[in-house]
């Protein structure tokens, strides 16, 4: 798979953020008079952006007050973006090897910018791209296409030069509506079978099969 252009989504494909997302939604729950929510609830809930995660964890009642949820999600997560997040294993090595060769990468995710940019400096994986596209950065959020060409467009690529790989439908319906070719990552949140199921080009189960699958 031939590929000038690189972009990855950033929780569940890059890193493992779910425990700190857990945790600082749980706390947000409590705060709001609720009982907890066991963290592989939450962790299925993960990728649409801030908003629909709370959404999706609070009560019924509880989701006309969403602006008040946000706030208080923000600080906490704010507050432990890198407590228990961490790369997936061969991460690093991956965007070296890519870096190497000399083409570009960037990240595009539904996360804030601010939190994921602080989250990408914070493991050491800055250095490695080109722009980072958040869920605030543009109107509309994935799996519109509009963050994947914002993207491609900064960094000067060509769309069939461009490969995306993410964790969930959203990053394979993005994909197609961009133009772009899709790979899977299916040691991500979402698992094999899921990606698999909503039509990905192509399904990973581990990061380092990159570096096999793309033509340098």
């Amino acid at each position: 798979m031939k590929a000038e252009l690189v972009i990855f989504d950033l929780d569940g494909t890059l890193v493992d953020s779910s425990g700190d997302i857990a945790w600082a939604a749980n706390r947000t729950l409590r705060e709001m008079g609720y009982g907890e929510m066991p963290a592989e609830d939450i962790k299925a809930r993960i990728g649409w952006g801030v908003t629909s995660l709370l959404d999706k964890v609070l009560p019924e009642e509880a989701r006309s007050d969403l602006d008040r949820a946000k706030r208080i999600f923000l600080g906490y997560y704010g507050e432990h973006l890198l407590v228990e997040t961490e790369p997936y294993p061969g991460t690093l090595d991956t965007l070296r090897h890519i870096d190497l060769t000399g083409r570009k990468m960037a990240v595009v995710t539904n996360k804030p910018v601010e939190l994921a940019e602080r989250i990408i400096e914070g493991l050491g994986m800055k250095r490695y791209f080109g722009v980072v596209i958040g869920g605030d950065s543009v109107s509309n959020k994935k799996p519109h296409p509009e963050p994947l060409l914002a993207a491609i467009g900064a960094i000067g690529a060509a769309r069939d030069e461009t490969v995306f790989v993410g964790d969930s439908a959203i990053d394979c319906e993005a994909g197609r509506r961009a133009g772009v070719r899709t790979i899977g990552a299916g040691y991500g949140f979402r698992g094999r079978e899921a990606l698999k199921a909503c039509g990905c080009e192509l399904v990973i189960d581990r990061i380092d099969e990159l570096k096999e699958i793309l033509s340098f």
